[in-house]
């Protein structure tokens, strides 16, 4: 059966602390989303780094891997509709899928207070302003992003190293990303080593980097966003597709008039809804997929 999602593995060296998070107090827990009466669950404290694996049947994988990450500001990760879902869709492809968890800022403890907690940090990060075209670069929010950053690095140095286990094409490793998540896959495919560049990178309405700048070999971009977006200004990705190009590499943009934000893998009756298929045909165009 594909995609079970049944091993889970730390992603750092040693005990799987990573730098910088030795002496981090906070447990990792998973609840329901509690803005939400739709079954859909959220985790947070992350302090040790995992990839949940998503194999596809067997004898129908086709040695591309795609590491993904989900949203949620850098404090939740939305684990069912931007992670394990995208995860079980790609697994049905023939894609080794991998669930990244990590790092985030920290949340209270106790559940009855995320609610009001997460009604504030909204307030805080505000959304774009009309006519911008980079993600707000937050002082107060950067050592988290980039410790979230060196994750999905380190995420793809683990799945590179480990290729032979799963049958994995070395040189087919994707990684794939949400909002927050967004920003840890682009992250990774602005700034990387020949162990952890990802070969493809695709961002879903990503609140990416904006103090990196595009390498030269940039891996194939997959960006897709909506006009309506209220917390990721559109013209960002605009923004992140030229200078794409600019940096001689291959992108492909699509912005929807409507979806809005944290659609996810959900079928919510948007423009945006078919951005897997999408997804898949530009997979398939790159080589990823089979024709």
């Amino acid at each position: 059966m594909a995609g079970t999602g049944n091993e889970v593995l730390r992603i750092w060296p040693g005990d799987g602390v990573p730098p910088g998070a030795e002496g981090w107090t906070r447990t990792e827990s998973t609840m329901q989303i509690p803005w939400s009466t739709a079954p859909r669950r959220l985790t947070r404290n992350v302090v040790v780094p995992t990839l949940t694996v998503f194999e596809p049947a067997p004898g129908t994988a086709n040695g591309t891997a795609m590491i993904v990450a989900p949203g949620g500001a850098f404090h939740f990760l939305m684990i069912d509709h931007e992670g394990d879902d995208m995860c079980r869709w790609l697994a049905g492809l023939g894609v080794t899928a991998f669930v990244l968890k990590y790092r985030l800022a920290e949340t209270p403890k106790d559940d009855a207070d995320l609610m009001e907690f997460r009604t504030q940090l909204h307030k805080r990060l505000g959304g774009p302003k009309p006519g911008d075209s980079t993600p707000p670069d937050r002082p107060d929010m950067r050592a988290i992003r980039e410790m979230a950053e060196a994750d999905g690095r380190q995420a793809l140095t683990f799945v590179r190293a480990n290729a032979g286990k799963w049958g994995i094409d070395a040189g087919k490793i994707g990684i794939a990303g949400f909002s927050a998540g967004g920003g840890v896959s682009l992250g990774a495919a602005m700034q990387f080593t020949a162990e952890s560049q990802p070969d493809f990178v695709v961002g879903i309405y990503p609140a990416y980097p904006a103090y990196l700048s595009v390498p030269e070999n940039a891996p194939p971009l997959f960006l897709v966003i909506s006009d309506d977006d209220p917390q990721v200004a559109a013209l960002s990705s605009a923004k992140l597709y030229t200078d794409w190009h600019k940096a001689g590499s291959k992108a492909e943009l699509h912005v929807f008039g409507n979806g809005g934000h944290g659609y996810g893998m959900l079928d919510a009756g948007f423009l945006s809804d078919i951005w897997p298929e999408l997804l898949r045909r530009w997979m398939v165009e790159r080589g990823f997929l089979p024709k």
